[in-house]
């Protein structure tokens, strides 16, 4: 793709742009006091094209400036951001002083994996000063290169507008979950028309857990029982990606297989704050699903059971459990005890229920409209910079 039938000229980074590598500071000038200087060590402080401050310093070793454009050059190479910032900059990034025409062509480059080329070979996925310099771009008119940055500005505005909706959303709905299910001395949302009681329950009240069986590597089939595990919980949503997928030769007890509107939870993992995470089963699943020894079922009939879960009351019993122990693991028992504050009136509770299908329901729709426009990006910038990988590849002494 092409706005314009012209030749692009086929030119290195490095005559292109003035790059400077990173080169970090000593430890012992790191702080959190925001009147040093911004300290850009790598991936961490890159979030959505942006740099987000996270640390800082009082030695200064090389600099980046406002407008600059920043890539991580090791593990993940090829992330980038815009730098706001008068910085420093450390040895797991590159400072490049270019136009966005060149951010947005280095931007496709990490799609058609050619940072991953370029650091084959190396015990640690990174890419140097010559590989960054030498690489070969196709570039067009300074007319065609605004046309260019023009129209993929427009999509980025269209992405950031979106990411703000949904962080919005997501904002509103735990605002809401933590004012109507409050403690109960704390002030509470209630509908205009309620006149429901609510009472304090345990989860043990409102419904049963079941613990998952633990399979052998010996019974892992290509085909068969599928067992969820706790990688496939994924921002409170079951995943069921193909390769994300387990399935095993052997049945299950009918009490763990799952059923509509069972909760699966993570009740044990290497990384503890993603112990208690849950996701509920709508039951779109064709064959017979089940969960491992590292996760558990909770079943209930309760419509508001999967959002209580979701709530800060949840996250801070987690807390009180798994802080000041060195084991991160959960017990049926341990769950059985929380308590919330729910209504007892069937109107009250369908109300609610209602709310929040209807929020996480624009949360989805924001959701897909991102994925969407976001892989139309993608295959625009693949579409419009043919770069010339073999030659680039060559003149580096890489190996494809």
């Amino acid at each position: 793709m092409r706005f314009i039938e012209e030749t692009w000229s086929s030119e290195k980074l490095g005559n292109l742009c003035k790059i400077t590598m990173g080169q970090s500071p000593s430890s012992k000038n790191y702080s959190k006091n925001s009147n040093d200087t911004i300290l850009i060590q790598g991936n961490a402080d890159l979030i959505s094209g942006k740099i987000v401050p996270r640390i800082y310093t009082s030695e200064i070793t090389k600099l980046s400036y406002p407008g600059d454009i920043i890539l991580t050059v090791r593990a993940p190479v090829g992330d980038l951001a815009i730098n706001e910032f008068d910085s420093c900059i450390g040895r797991g990034v590159c400072s490049i002083k270019g136009n966005k025409f060149i951010y947005y062509y280095l931007e496709s480059l990490k799609d058609k994996h050619v940072w991953e080329r370029l650091s084959q070979g190396s015990t640690f996925e990174s890419v140097n000063s010559n590989d960054i310099k030498n690489l070969n771009l196709k570039i067009p008119s300074n007319s065609t290169q605004n046309h260019i940055i023009n129209f993929f500005t427009a999509i980025d505005t269209k992405i950031e507008l979106l990411q703000k909706k949904h962080g919005e959303y997501i904002r509103f709905k735990q605002y809401l979950m933590q004012n109507i299910f409050a403690d109960k001395s704390a002030e509470k949302l209630r509908f205009a028309d309620s006149d429901s009681c609510w009472k304090e329950i345990s989860l043990k009240d409102i419904g049963t857990f079941y613990r998952g069986h633990s399979y052998n590597s010996t019974n892992v089939a290509d085909e068969g029982l599928l067992v969820l595990r706790s990688n496939n919980i994924q921002g409170n949503v079951l995943d069921f990606s193909e390769d994300g997928l387990q399935f095993v030769d052997k049945d299950c007890k009918k009490e763990l297989e799952l059923q509509k509107n069972d909760i699966v939870i993570c009740m044990s993992n290497g990384t503890r704050r993603l112990v208690g995470k849950s996701a509920e089963y709508t039951g779109n699943y064709e064959n017979k699903v089940t969960v491992g020894a590292f996760c558990s079922i909770f079943r209930t009939e309760n419509k508001l059971a999967k959002y209580l879960f979701q709530t800060e009351s949840y996250k801070k019993n987690l807390y009180l459990i798994l802080a000041g122990t060195n084991i991160n693991n959960l017990k049926n028992s341990d769950l059985e005890k929380f308590k919330f504050n729910i209504p007892t009136n069937e109107s009250e509770i369908n109300k609610i229920h209602d709310l929040f299908v209807s929020i996480d329901n624009k949360i989805d729709y924001n959701k897909k409209q991102l994925e969407e426009i976001t892989l139309f990006k993608k295959g625009l910038l693949q579409q419009m910079f043919v770069v010339q990988l073999i030659l680039s590849l060559l003149q580096n002494k890489k190996h494809i």
